[in-house]
């Protein structure tokens, strides 16, 4: 009995089997949609939807370089046939009946930086062509690239006696690009001592993206060691020459400190792309200008002043440079008490 209801239960399930197996292959070939009810969803569009080509090029008629520079701009040009005076006659192999703009030309254009995945979309206040546009890449990127996307509505004679139906032309293409940096790094120092008072001094591209160089930077200074009565005070020097020369007038600011104290530094590091680490570079220095002269061992995350044999002018530096070969030097005056 118990073998032939296992005969009966197999016997069952193939059938079933063959039956599902059958509904998945009848499925894989139809066209209906069974989430949407009474739906079908044809190979091809329905609707005339053209997609013409599009070049984009150089203001000079020239192609776009393959590598281009951070904060320079450059103006291109877009050509396709959505500029054109008719629009385009067929699609897909498809005639279109008496086609017709009905509307200008939509253009908008992109900077892709696929490093960080992130579009950047281009504008300017310029009075240009509707075809060009002033693009102007703002961080470097080993892979970017620029991207036109155009669109616009036309009206065609409709297979209906005496009615039109409206579609779009569509237009859009992408050039590869990198982006070389031009920018030094924007690095800057934490400061703490044993009695629980710290000081910092950060440092901010201002203008930003400003070209041609030099770019400029003001270097902000805050805490307790920058100014004792009021730690949360921001003292802002500005307009430096961001670069390899960056120092702080004592006159304007300054870390102090006591004579026995203990120093613990940390580092704030930014850069606009990639700081090379094996680089960096900072501690405590004799002046200010040119090639830092350490009085310090170089990068140690503390420091006792009462081993070191102060100089007459000592300073905080940090010296940093980018994968690029950008540097910055950064002197801030170190007054012992």
């Amino acid at each position: 009995m118990k073998f032939k209801r296992s005969l009966l239960l197999a016997a069952i399930i193939a059938v079933l089997s063959g039956s599902t197996a059958v509904s998945a292959q009848e499925t894989t070939a139809s066209t209906e949609t069974p989430w949407l009810e009474g739906v079908t969803i044809g190979p091809k569009p329905t609707e005339l939807s053209p997609v013409v080509p599009m070049k984009i090029y150089l203001e000079n008629g020239e192609a776009i370089p393959a590598t281009l520079t951070e904060d320079i701009p450059i103006t291109l040009i877009a050509d396709t046939v959505l500029f054109d005076e008719n629009p385009p006659t067929h699609a897909n192999g498809v005639e279109i009946p008496n086609p017709q703009w009905s509307r200008k030309p939509a253009i908008s254009w992109f900077f892709i930086d696929w490093e960080k995945n992130k579009n950047t979309a281009a504008s300017t206040t310029v009075d240009l062509a509707v075809n060009q546009m002033i693009v102007t890449p703002l961080n470097p990127t080993g892979k970017g690239a620029i991207s036109c996307h155009a669109g616009r509505k036309m009206r065609y004679d409709s297979t209906e006696p005496g009615k039109t139906r409206g579609t779009f032309v569509n237009s859009s293409v992408a050039r590869d690009v990198q982006v070389l940096d031009i920018t030094p790094p924007l690095c800057g120092l934490e400061i703490s001592v044993q009695d629980g008072k710290s000081g910092i001094f950060w440092v901010k591209e201002n203008p930003p993206d400003k070209y041609p160089l030099p770019k400029l930077a003001d270097v902000h200074l805050s805490g307790a060691l920058v100014v004792e009565s009021e730690p949360d005070k921001v003292i802002t020097v500005s307009a430096l020459e961001l670069g390899q020369s960056m120092v702080v007038p004592a006159e304007q600011a300054a870390i102090t400190v006591a004579a026995d104290a203990i120093l613990s530094i940390k580092v704030n590091g930014e850069d606009n792309y990639k700081l090379d680490n094996g680089k960096l570079k900072y501690g405590i220095c004799n002046g200010a200008g040119g090639e830092p002269v350490p009085v310090s061992e170089v990068n140690m995350p503390e420091i006792k002043l009462a081993d070191l044999k102060i100089p007459e002018s000592p300073y905080l530096y940090i010296d940093a440079s980018d994968v690029s070969g950008n540097r910055q030097v950064l002197y801030v005056p170190l007054k012992i008490k």
